[in-house]
């Protein structure tokens, strides 16, 4: 029993010192008097009893989430600190101690809200703001002067940082526009070159069609000449000597015959090398004749195959010209709008850092756009405004004579009504 007694005045006694940790009491204990300290403690203590383990000074893991937030603390601690219990080798139990420590190690760990509000330089410049006002009103001007120098300060490296944002995000709009522009000017340039390639290809196939349909022509022409026979003609001299050559022979003169007939054979034989020179002479002259039309069919191709591509050449420049200047258009209009953003965002920052409270009521209350749009203009709008409700009818208010949204109602809803 008094093992047990010495046990109980332990537990009750780390109890207290536990309770007065989570209290968050002073570090030399509070006076004997204080009555709301020691209500606050007792509390605690009945807490912490309620969730006492057969009297044992521990606590279940599955009720240390519990347990934590009947501390008034938040949900997510509780997890944390069972989860740390459990990694620790606790099985099934945890002293108050442990859960005590664990408890305060979390919320070591766990960044505080003020922590929080520091990581915005709105949050900065409205408690350097607050505690200039609290400087003035104590008499504490140098103190005073020093927030306002720093809230001078950090006011006019948040606006530069804010301005370079704001280049930096306009320039890498700029960027990707060019960027964008050297795509399409060469995509545009590789659809050209593929066409003029096609056309290119076009023509030299038509030239040679051409010279191949020439060539047969001309093939074909020749053979005709060659195949055809003119038949020779004989001169009246020829004719004379042989009707001579025919008498003589008649007559029996064989030797004159013989003479005759080698002066005819000479002069037929020299007839018919004439007759071939002129024949061959013609030939000639049509196969010229043939080239040169030839000839001049395919200049006037070559010519045409000229003028087709110098006027696809002039389109080419005339589009390269129209895409470049609607390029140029296209980032002067940019550069405008941008520089009106800048101005309106420049605005914007210098009227929201310069009422950092207000800007970070209305944060708090309105749409962070709506905020955007009316500070772009260089004044926020005013804080708690109320709504203006015209006049209106009440909801039970019957027009007279039973009309109702412009139509008449029946005699038993108009009786109704009346009644």
């Amino acid at each position: 029993q008094a093992g047990r007694r010495l046990s109980t005045v332990k537990h009750h006694s780390a109890r207290q010192d536990m309770c007065a940790a989570i209290a968050e009491g002073p570090k030399n204990g509070p006076a004997a008097g204080d009555a709301a300290y020691r209500s606050q403690i007792s509390s605690i203590q009945q807490i912490f009893a309620a969730f006492d383990y057969q009297s044992t000074g521990k606590v279940q893991l599955s009720r240390v989430p519990e347990l934590i937030g009947s501390l008034g603390r938040e949900a997510w601690l509780g997890k944390e600190v069972a989860r740390q219990l459990n990694n620790a080798g606790n099985e099934e139990l945890a002293s108050f101690e442990d859960v005590v420590q664990t408890l305060k190690k979390v919320e070591e760990a766990a960044p505080s809200e003020k922590e929080l509000e520091t990581t915005t330089p709105l949050t900065l410049l409205k408690r350097l703001n607050a505690y200039r006002k609290k400087c003035e009103a104590n008499g504490e001007y140098v103190e005073a002067q020093k927030a306002r120098n720093k809230y001078e300060e950090l006011r006019r490296k948040e606006e530069e940082r804010q301005r370079r944002l704001v280049e930096q995000a306009q320039q890498h709009e700029m960027e990707e526009v060019e960027q964008a522009q050297k795509q399409q000017f060469l995509s545009f340039s590789a659809a050209w070159d593929k066409y003029m390639a096609d056309y290119e290809a076009t023509a030299y196939m038509s030239l040679e069609r051409l010279k191949d349909q020439h060539n047969g022509e001309f093939s074909t022409f020749q053979e005709k000449i060659r195949k055809q026979v003119k038949s020779l003609k004989c001169s009246r001299e020829l004719l004379e000597l042989r009707r001579k050559q025919e008498a003589l022979a008649k007559l029996g003169k064989y030797e004159e015959a013989f003479k005759v007939k080698e002066s005819g054979d000479n002069l037929e034989q020299w007839e018919h090398v004439r007759s071939q020179s002129t024949v061959n002479d013609s030939a000639r002259r049509h196969e010229a004749r043939q080239k040169e039309q030839q000839q001049k069919a395919l200049a006037a191709l070559l010519k045409r195959i000229q003028r087709d591509r110098a006027e696809q050449i002039r389109h080419r420049q005339q589009d390269s010209q129209r895409l470049i200047q609607r390029n140029k258009n296209l980032k002067v209009d940019l550069s405008k709008k941008q520089h009106l953003e800048f101005s309106r965002a420049e605005a914007a920052i210098k009227s929201i850092l310069s009422q950092p409270e207000h800007a970070q009521k209305l944060l708090d209350e309105n749409d962070p756009a709506y905020v955007a749009r009316s500070a772009a203009v260089g004044e926020l709008p005013i804080l708690g405004r109320i709504k203006w409700k015209g006049p209106s009818l009440p909801e039970s208010y019957i027009p007279p004579g039973g009309i109702s949204r412009g139509q008449v109602a029946p005699r038993s809803r108009l009786d109704e009504a009346v009644a």
